[in-house]
């Protein structure tokens, strides 16, 4: 096609990898929270949707109902990976204009 630099649309994309790249790593030293059971179980992922910690209330700790305690940290973690998930796409997307990049998120 006469007048289209290709050689242009692959520097920019390159340009646009690299921008994405370096907020991902970015991303990896944020942090997002979430908590279960009225803040009973509190759980920090970071942007890259990695589990940083979990903290668990002591007076939720039941020997005789471990079930409960595993729901709560289900839930905690599954609402940590979620705001992580929704945090990482929020910021990426201000790199690429909301263009949807495939492996990206």
């Amino acid at each position: 096609m006469p007048g289209v630099d290709l050689n242009y649309f692959i520097r920019q994309a390159n340009k646009l990898t690299e921008k994405i790249e370096e907020r991902k790593q970015q991303l990896a030293e944020e942090t997002v929270e979430a908590t279960a059971g009225d803040g009973r179980v509190t759980v920090v992922a970071n942007g890259i949707q990695e589990i940083r910690s979990i903290k668990i209330n002591k007076e939720v700790i039941d020997p005789n109902d471990t079930s409960m305690l595993e729901d709560l940290i289900i839930a905690a973690v599954n609402g940590a990976l979620a705001s992580s998930r929704q945090h990482m796409q929020r910021e990426l997307a201000k790199i690429s204009g909301g263009i949807k990049i495939p492996g990206v998120t």
